[in-house]
């Protein structure tokens, strides 16, 4: 959060905090269980808070405004900025999941919002409300698909390595192209694949198909060149 008040929007937010509404909880939530049940709570909705704390704001010269945004790093959040007359003001940001329905990824935003205008201006936040389980339920997904894709790149099986008859096949191509130490092999090898090596038994089965390839298609071109270079001497 950055605070850049001076004094003027201190004591606006000291009167504001003098006169903050009581906020009834007028919604009511049912909530299944995993057993079948359900319970059910009450609760006071972004709409009816908005509805009764920013007229306030706006007589003591403030103003809230909030808004989902990408940080430089491609981190959802939501930055909100509670403003003064006076050039004074609040900001911050929320992080949100960046996964999920777009019912958990709205009901993730609506309790940021709701959050952000309480916790700015000192109205006590009502934490057990719908959108509250829908931003723990998204969060909640967004870790296990985190989970499930470690998981899943963990147990990927690994592509096949060069075998010892690609290793056979390349040896006399590399001769032919006179490239008798490791050093030029290698060099020859991560130009074709595009990935660096330090061996050329880290080379999978396919790269060690396109390394021969280019090594048969540099051959071909080396025998069409030798006509015209016998005919020129």
């Amino acid at each position: 959060m950055t605070n850049t008040t001076v004094g003027g929007m201190n004591a606006v937010l000291a009167e504001l905090q003098t006169q903050l509404p009581h906020i009834a909880k007028n919604n009511t939530a049912k909530v299944p269980t995993k057993t079948g049940g359900s319970y059910q709570y009450q609760y006071a909705d972004l709409a009816e808070i908005t509805r009764q704390v920013l007229p306030l704001l706006g007589k003591l010269g403030l103003s809230f405004t909030s808004r989902p945004t990408l940080t430089p790093e491609g981190r959802l959040v939501l930055v909100y900025e509670l403003r003064h007359t006076s050039g004074e003001q609040i900001d911050g940001m929320y992080p949100l999941p960046d996964r999920g329905t777009p019912q958990e990824v709205g009901g993730a935003i609506t309790y940021a919002r709701r959050y952000c205008l309480c916790a700015v201006t000192g109205l006590a936040p009502d934490n057990d409300d719908e959108d509250a389980v829908l931003a723990e339920s998204a969060a909640r997904k967004q870790r296990v698909e985190r989970v499930e894709e470690k998981i899943a790149e963990a147990q990927k099986p690994a592509e096949p390595r060069i075998t010892a008859e690609q290793q056979r096949d390349m040896q006399p191509l590399f001769q032919g192209a006179k490239l008798t130490d490791k050093a030029a092999k290698l060099k020859y090898a991560i130009a074709v694949i595009k990935r660096p090596i330090g061996s050329a038994t880290e080379l999978t089965q396919v790269e060690a198909d396109q390394v021969i390839g280019a090594l048969k298609a540099d051959a071909e071109k080396r025998v069409e060149q030798a006509p015209a270079e016998g005919e020129q001497s």
